[in-house]
């Protein structure tokens, strides 16, 4: 009887745990209510993830890949195709027939699109934000608590969305607007959908970032009228100690900061800011040759890739690792690289 005992109880443990851990999947995960901040438990890992080989059509535009490299996007008419990259089953976006799509990205912790929207009513043009899940095949608008949908009165018609950021920990989204040559309207909509405009000091605006400290979060970006980085409302620089031209080139989960020197665009020089230590601490990487910033590639983790599309290899700069690709390089997501070959995207591993 006791053996039989132990035999039940050692049988019923497995189930219980696994019902447990469908239980809190269903409550956190896959509740009716959906948020754009999706929380997920990764368990992907480098070794479960094959080569990328599917084929997208000709025109296809903006293609990009998301965070783990699960999924391929394309923009084509007026419309986001989503590819999964070990099945290669392709699904389409759908947005209303009064709706233009101004721009999407990837969420940089879920494989979640944020879509930005232009629509007209009542002679004005608005912009609202939608969030595709990829994995549930399910889209929904951004609404604060009283479920009301989020629409931000654009200034006209001709205003384009030049860039869209996440802050990651805190759920805040900036968005980057501009009504001529420059980028002249920044919008802040916070986790409870609500929505603010962010004033700067007399700013030509670059690209932008952000980080979480104990202020909140705070936005970091470059400033094209003083070649410097500067962060939040007040404008306060970030100072290397270097005179050459500052480039923003991204953030990390540790809310650390990579700044590019240089100049015209090309840097030989990559601080890694660190405002919580002194500025003697912050890591510095001297490149053995000048790289175009749009060459250089951050990784949440931390992890910096330099593109030489001469040779089409990318390299790690702490490791001096290399890994080749074909055709022209399209992104880099954790796992490696994607490129894009006439109508084939292609993936290569990081070793």
């Amino acid at each position: 009887m006791k053996v039989l005992k132990k035999i039940i109880i050692l049988t019923l443990i497995p189930i219980i745990l696994e019902l447990s851990g469908l239980f809190v999947i269903h409550k956190f995960y896959l509740g009716n209510k959906t948020s754009f901040n999706v929380k997920k438990v990764d368990i992907s890992s480098k070794n479960s993830h094959t080569k990328i080989n599917i084929k997208i059509p000709d025109d296809a535009e903006d293609i990009k890949v998301s965070r783990n490299g699960n999924y391929i996007s394309y923009y084509k008419d007026d419309t986001i195709y989503v590819i999964d990259t070990n099945s290669n089953k392709e699904k389409k976006v759908s947005i209303e027939n009064d709706s233009k799509i101004a721009y999407y990205t990837w969420d940089i912790e879920s494989d979640v699109i944020l879509i930005a929207e232009k629509f007209s009513k009542e002679k004005s043009t608005y912009l609202k934000l939608e969030a595709y899940d990829a994995k549930r095949d399910f889209k929904t608008e951004r609404k604060n608590d009283e479920n009301e949908v989020l629409e931000i009165l654009l200034p006209n018609s001709n205003c384009k969305i030049e860039n869209i950021v996440f802050s990651g920990a805190s759920n805040v989204t900036y968005i980057a607007a501009k009504t001529n040559e420059q980028i002249n309207r920044i919008y802040r909509v916070n986790r409870m959908t609500e929505m603010n405009v962010v004033k700067l000091s007399k700013a030509i605006l670059g690209n932008m970032a952000v980080i979480n400290n104990q202020d909140g979060d705070q936005l970091i970006y470059e400033d094209r009228s003083t070649d410097r980085i500067r962060m939040g409302k007040s404008g306060q620089t970030i100072a290397t100690g270097e005179n050459s031209a500052h480039y923003l080139l991204g953030t990390d989960n540790n809310d650390q900061i990579y700044i590019g020197n240089g100049n015209d665009e090309n840097i030989n020089k990559i601080f890694v800011a660190n405002l919580n230590e002194h500025k003697n601490n912050w890591k510095t990487y001297q490149l053995q040759e000048y790289a175009n910033k749009k060459d250089v590639y951050i990784l949440r983790d931390g992890r910096i890739y330099i593109n030489n599309s001469s040779k089409k290899t990318v390299t790690e700069i702490a490791t001096g690792k290399s890994i080749q690709y074909e055709g022209q390089l399209v992104g880099i997501y954790n796992y490696g690289v994607i490129s894009k070959e006439g109508n084939k995207i292609l993936g290569s591993l990081f070793k």
